[in-house]
């Protein structure tokens, strides 16, 4: 080892591709720089379902039922 390098570099030389250091808290590599703000991923925008259509929804699928609900109890006799 070279006695001009600080504790960090021989680390990042020993177990990490040229780049990337490591991290003792990971106790992994990571990329040097960390990345620029332009490469994140853009996530798709789904079109915001109205609340009319959420309702719609909600009662179909609870008109149709899963099949997982017990059976409808029979209806009670009027009480004299």
């Amino acid at each position: 080892m070279r006695y001009d390098m600080s504790r960090q570099a021989k680390i990042d030389k020993m177990m990490c591709k040229p780049g990337y250091t490591w991290n003792e808290t990971l106790q992994r590599c990571l990329g040097a720089y960390g990345g620029g703000g332009n490469d994140a991923p853009t996530i798709p925008e789904t079109p915001a379902e109205t609340p009319t259509g959420a309702i719609k929804q909600e009662k179909t699928k609870r008109a149709k039922g899963n099949g997982k609900s017990a059976p409808a109890a029979p209806p009670m006799k009027p009480l004299k």
